[in-house]
């Protein structure tokens, strides 16, 4: 919180390099009445207090008053849908937690691709805590090349470009950093970062600097297309992937924990019978692409790692709301929701709690594997697979290798997505509280590897699983 706020107090003032101007709109976006902006506000604030667990944990009461009246102070008549997304960002942000975002507009985003607004025809790869680095270049100079350093970009630099333009994500900085180098263009168009882009960059060890134009969308995919031979491959990562890089080691990359349960019982029966009749000693298992999913799926995989006692979380809260409920009803039939009476028939307001159950043995396994288990995480590892490294960190059930997970390892879960009234803009927050595993629920930390190590962009090589593979 501490960078969070100052950067909130500037978006919202308008006093910012990030030019939030009024004349710099299009003509197509739809423009509102300051009733309407001030009766979503209400709306937004209303909701969040009624379905989040812990709206306040990042946050006081207090302050949050105080941005909220800020927010509003800053709404008028006629304001476009980039300037009123822009002001009511920060109302999402400052909840500080991962799950919670505000949806940029579709119909700008469609804008966008029909070509109209012309953009940064820059493609960020990742944020490595200081420096933007560079996939491509869509320009039609094509001056940047991949692997470059973004030092800065119009005087801004990146770690003030970062924190910026994800005032409408909650979570850790390099969290909300992944959205940032997803939607580059898309940010830096909402935020209006215009043209000229003056970009100031790191090339191996000399600095930098371009001078680059803006492009349409058109023109920016096109100038992709046509060199996409002689970019690096965008990485691939399928669901689950498994393959021996040495005769003593395997290497498993779980990068979702999305799918059915029986599916993925499948295919670790088969990954570790080959693991079996192959005698290998050490399993490098990868999470750190995983976004997360059915934390049951997590459970399933330390099944044949472990055979240590270890629960998932310890306990929850879980907010009961009159909004949650009905967006229950509309995803589940009569014997779903009957299932779910508990809930259902719960008092709105109240929180169900537990403090989770008692640390357990897994089944037994006769593929249980039991030789060295390496576990590679970063801040990508998210949701439930973040839940699945906390729980691995807290029993000390294998060694964990990278860097720091994508949020606390007391993390928030059970979306509700809402649609505002006026303006259509949409968000999702939480609805529930995970305890993370040992119990500690003031704990704030991430899930801290055993070893700390980075991965160089610059090069081809992925040196957390070279480590792993020395280690």
């Amino acid at each position: 919180m501490k960078l969070l706020l100052p950067i909130i107090t500037l978006v919202i003032a308008g006093a910012t390099n990030l030019k939030a101007s009024v004349a710099d709109t299009t003509a197509k976006e739809r423009q509102f009445t300051k009733n309407e902006l001030v009766a979503d506000v209400k709306y937004l604030v209303s909701t969040i207090s009624d379905v989040h667990p812990d709206m306040y944990h990042a946050i006081s009461k207090k302050d949050y008053g105080r941005l909220t009246a800020k927010v509003i102070s800053r709404l008028h008549d006629g304001m476009t849908e980039r300037q009123a997304w822009q002001v009511i960002a920060p109302l999402i942000g400052s909840l500080n937690e991962g799950h919670s975002n505000l949806n940029y507009p579709e119909d700008l985003v469609r804008n966008l691709k029909n070509g109209s607004p012309l953009l940064i025809p820059v493609i960020v790869r990742e944020f490595d805590g200081k420096h933007l680095i560079v996939r491509a270049d869509g320009s039609a100079e094509n001056l940047l090349l991949a692997g470059d350093k973004i030092i800065s970009i119009n005087g801004i630099t990146a770690l003030q470009l970062v924190d910026s333009l994800s005032t409408g994500s909650g979570g850790l900085l390099l969290w909300r950093a992944n959205d940032v180098c997803r939607n580059f263009a898309v940010y830096t168009y909402m935020y209006n970062i215009s043209a000229p882009y003056h970009i100031t960059y790191l090339r191996g060890d000399k600095t930098d600097s371009v001078t680059l134009k803006a492009v349409s969308f058109t023109d920016y995919a096109g100038n992709i297309k046509a060199r996409a031979a002689k970019l690096p491959a965008a990485p691939k990562n399928p669901a689950w992937s498994f393959s021996r890089p040495n005769n003593g080691s395997a290497y498993l990359a779980v990068n979702s924990l999305t799918g059915k349960p029986d599916a993925f019982k499948y295919f670790l029966d088969s990954v570790f019978t080959n693991l079996k009749q192959n005698s290998v000693n050490k399993l490098i298992i990868d999470l750190r692409q995983n976004g997360g999913g059915n934390s049951a799926l997590g459970e399933l995989l330390l099944g044949y790692i472990t055979d240590k006692s270890f629960r998932m979380a310890g306990g929850v809260k879980w907010k009961i709301s009159s909004q949650y409920k009905e967006q229950l009803r509309q995803h589940n039939d009569s014997p779903g929701l009957k299932n779910m009476a508990y809930y259902m028939d719960g008092k709105n307001g109240d929180i169900l709690s537990n403090t989770g159950d008692k640390p357990q043995k897994p089944a037994v396994n006769n593929l249980l594997f039991k030789g060295k288990v390496l576990v590679m995480i970063g801040p990508k590892t998210f949701s439930s697979a973040n839940m699945l490294a906390n729980t691995i960190q807290d029993y000390k059930l294998a060694t964990l290798i990278g860097t720091p997970s994508g949020e606390p390892a007391n993390d928030y879960g059970e979306l509700i997505s809402v649609k505002l009234p006026n303006t259509g803009f949409t968000f999702t927050t939480s609805t529930k509280q995970f305890i993370r595993a040992n119990g500690d629920a003031k704990d704030q930390h991430t899930v801290l590897p055993d070893y700390v190590v980075y991965d160089d962009p610059r090069t081809a090589v992925d040196e957390v699983l070279e480590y792993a593979i020395k280690k």
